[in-house]
């Protein structure tokens, strides 16, 4: 029994060879992490920018039925890859631009109409549903649609509007 304590103390670390295949084991396993966690941050930012777009539309709405007016939401740039505006289109102050979002970046863009319009009534100015989708621009598909119901009402979904 003495023998035991004895050695256990005596050799109470660990060697180079040990704490070198530990770290070997760590990079392996946190290489195999990388992958799944640049695509977890990228469909976090694909539901951040379909939920800016909601949000965005939400105050499109309301401030076209506050105003009794037109209200559009527009891209900027070319399309909406730039970013988007909410601006006010009638009354006293045409022109006016009551939100700004600035650009996606380059892995994300969207498949949208170029203007979305509200009535006075916080309806669309189409008459029909507006389908917007949020593209991951690395794979190159539709992760989540935003759908504007006849009422007016925007919500976002996953997946593509088909």
């Amino acid at each position: 029994m003495h023998r035991l304590q004895r050695a256990l103390q005596k050799h109470g670390g660990f060697t180079l060879t040990e704490a070198l295949i530990v770290m070997a084991v760590l990079v392996v396993v946190a290489s195999m992490a990388m992958p799944s966690m640049s695509d977890l941050i990228r469909d976090q930012r694909i539901r951040a920018a379909s939920f800016d777009l909601v949000s965005d539309l939400l105050l499109a709405r309301s401030e076209a039925v506050k105003r009794s007016g037109l209200v559009s939401l527009t891209g900027q740039g070319q399309g909406w890859q730039e970013g988007w505006r909410v601006t006010a289109e009638e009354g006293l102050h045409q022109g006016f631009v009551l939100q700004q979002r600035a650009g996606l970046g380059q892995q994300i863009f969207l498949r949208a109409p170029a203007r979305i319009e509200f009535d006075r009534n916080g309806r669309t100015v189409t008459g029909s549903m507006v389908q917007v989708e949020v593209v991951d621009a690395v794979r190159n598909e539709a992760r989540r649609c935003v759908l504007i119901d006849l009422s007016g009402m925007p919500q976002s979904r996953e997946g593509g509007c088909s």
